[in-house]
């Protein structure tokens, strides 16, 4: 069994303190975190996780709602990777400097960087059957990266496929990247039915429902929201895109195969 847990919904200002975006994919012994901000650990321990079961942690870009938690994962050792693009690595490289000088030095065996090309697809590590592909998102110039998930079919399951947008306005290329996927996760920081001002670098409800649409895929997640009602979020994508549309809360769990 695989499950997606929403560790967190929320956008820089959340509804709820520590409800920053952050997904957990439980896959079979292994623990995939996508992003992880400063109330990561908190988050995890809500959803009845150890620090010590997380095996593979990627980092979407480098903003501080999505990784400051992450050097603390430093101190529960086992063998650990972290993905994500080189640049965005580079950038982490530096924030576990700043928090923690010389630190990371002694770790290299259990600290171990899978840094990853957009556009390729790469099989993960350590993960039999799961390979990966990013693609650059828009961001305000930021090097910020969607990921797509493939799970190969088993004898038990038909395969399943998930893209996790990161912080993005609309792209093309998120759009190619999330074709014919089971599921898309978007973020949709605002809801314009509710009168919020569109953001450059983020999308809204009704944006994240046109890119489900143009990609062709079966279900829509709605994350990184702002404060609101969250079927408002639901009717405006549901103005764009007809398949099923989730405006998941913290901690709620999707069995996705």
């Amino acid at each position: 069994m695989t499950d997606l847990i929403f560790l967190g919904v929320g956008a820089i200002r959340p509804t709820h303190p520590g409800d920053h975006t952050a997904l957990l994919i439980r896959h079979g012994q292994a623990n995939i975190l996508l992003d992880a901000g400063p109330a990561v650990f908190m988050q995890l321990d809500r959803a009845g996780i150890s620090p010590d079961d997380v095996s593979h942690v990627y980092l979407s870009h480098q903003h501080g709602d999505h990784t400051l938690g992450s050097p603390i994962f430093m101190f529960y050792h086992r063998r650990r990777y972290f993905l994500g693009a080189p640049l965005v690595l580079a950038a982490w490289k530096n924030l576990l400097e700043v928090v923690y000088p010389g630190f990371a030095a002694g770790l290299k065996e259990e600290m171990l960087l899978y840094p990853m090309l957009a556009h390729r697809q790469l099989p993960l590590p350590e993960l039999p059957g799961v390979s990966a592909r990013l693609a650059p998102n828009d961001h305000s110039g930021l090097p910020a990266y969607a990921i797509r998930l493939d799970f190969a079919p088993t004898e038990t399951h038909t395969g399943f496929s998930l893209v996790y947008s990161g912080d993005t306005a609309p792209t093309d290329a998120l759009i190619e990247l999330a074709q014919d996927a089971d599921l898309l996760i978007h973020e949709s920081t605002i809801a314009e039915s509710l009168g919020m001002e569109r953001l450059d670098m983020h999308s809204s409800a009704r944006q994240a429902g046109i890119q489900a649409r143009e990609a062709g895929v079966r279900a829509l997640a709605l994350v990184h929201r702002l404060p609101g009602s969250r079927e408002s979020w639901i009717q405006e994508a549901g103005e764009q895109f007809d398949g099923r549309i989730l405006a998941p809360v913290a901690g709620e769990k999707l069995t996705m195969f």
